[in-house]
C-alpha cells in the first residue's frame, strides 16, 4: 500500500491559459506562481494546495461537471453577490454559464464554466455541518483574506477547498482509494465519497459514481508526495509487476529528472501522479 504523506497539487487542462488564468486571479482570488509556455500553476493565498493548469489548445473538449474544483467563501451572503457579479461580466472572461444559487448537503453554492470547458464551484459551507460528522465543513483558513486584497465584487474567496473525481463502482472505488493508494476516506454517503491524506490538513477530493463516464487524460489528475524517492521506486515496482490484480489499469515509466515521479490510471481511469 502506498503511503502518502501529502496530496499537494491538482492538474487541469484548459484550452487557452490567457483566457483561464484570469478567472482564477481575478474571479476566485488565486495567484498565479509559475508559469512557462503552456503551463501554468495557481494558488489561493490561504492554502498551501497548488492547482497546475495545462494548456491543451482550442480543440480541447469540456470536462464533465463532476470533474471540477471548488473555492469557498465564509457567509452566505456573498454566494447570491457573487452569482450577479460573474453573471454581469460573463462576456468579458467569456464565460459560458453561471447557475443560480442552490442548497445541498449544507452546501450554498454556483458554478459556472470557464472557456476552457471546466466547471468551478463558488460555495458557502454551513458549519453546523460539523456537528453531523462533516468535517470539511471547518474553515479552510487561518486568517481571512480581507476585503481589501480582493476589492470591488462583494465577495472574497477564502480558500479552494476541493477537487472531484468519478468512479464506475463505489465500493471497488473506496477499497482501491484506502488499499492501494492509502488515503484517508474522510466522509461522504451513498453517492459520494470524500478522500483526503491523512494528517494533510482541509483540503479534499469528492468521488462521485456516475454511470456515464466521460474518461480523462493525465493531464487531469491529482499529485501524491511519498516520503523519498525510495519509495517512489518501490511503488512503481510494486504496481507494475502486480498492478493489474490490484486494479490499475495503466504504469506510466519512472521519471527521475529532477525528482521521482510517475503516473498511474487507476481502477476508475482517472489519473494520479505518484512523486517524492
Amino acid at each position: 500500500m502506498l503511503k502518502p504523506i501529502g496530496m499537494t497539487e491538482g492538474h487541469y487542462e484548459c484550452r487557452s491559459l490567457d483566457e483561464t488564468l484570469p478567472i482564477f486571479t481575478e474571479l476566485l482570488a488565486a495567484e498565479v506562481i509559475e508559469r512557462t509556455d503552456k503551463q501554468a500553476v495557481v494558488k489561493h493565498p490561504n492554502t498551501k494546495w497548488r492547482l497546475v493548469i495545462h494548456e491543451g489548445g482550442q480543440d480541447s473538449k469540456n470536462k464533465p461537471h463532476t470533474n471540477h474544483y471548488g473555492f469557498r467563501v465564509s457567509s452566505s451572503k456573498e454566494i447570491p453577490i457573487a452569482h450577479q457579479y460573474i453573471s454581469d461580466h460573463k462576456a468579458q472572461y467569456k464565460i459560458k454559464s453561471v447557475t443560480p444559487p442552490h442548497e445541498a448537503h449544507f452546501a450554498y453554492s454556483i458554478y459556472f464554466k470557464e472557456p476552457g470547458g471546466n466547471d468551478l464551484e463558488l460555495e458557502y459551507y454551513n458549519p453546523a455541518a460539523i456537528k453531523q460528522g462533516r468535517r470539511i465543513a471547518a474553515p479552510h483558513w487561518t486568517t481571512p483574506l480581507p476585503e481589501e486584497k480582493f476589492p470591488g465584487k462583494g465577495y472574497v474567496p477564502q480558500a479552494m477547498t476541493h477537487g472531484t473525481l468519478n468512479c464506475d463502482d463505489k465500493e471497488k472505488s473506496d477499497q482501491f482509494l484506502a488499499n492501494v493508494l492509502g488515503l484517508d476516506i474522510i466522509g461522504g454517503g451513498r453517492t459520494s465519497t470524500y478522500i483526503s491524506v491523512p494528517n494533510m490538513g482541509p483540503w479534499y477530493v469528492v468521488v462521485l459514481p456516475t454511470t456515464h463516464r466521460d474518461y480523462l487524460s493525465e493531464a487531469n489528475r491529482f499529485t501524491l508526495q511519498v516520503a523519498s524517492p525510495e519509495e517512489v521506486e518501490d511503488a512503481h515496482k510494486e504496481f507494475s509487476k502486480s498492478g493489474k490484480d490490484l486494479g490499475i489499469h495503466d504504469v506510466r515509466e519512472l521519471e527521475t529528472n529532477g525528482r521521482a515521479h510517475f503516473l498511474l490510471s487507476d481502477i476508475n481511469k482517472n489519473w494520479w501522479e505518484i512523486t517524492s
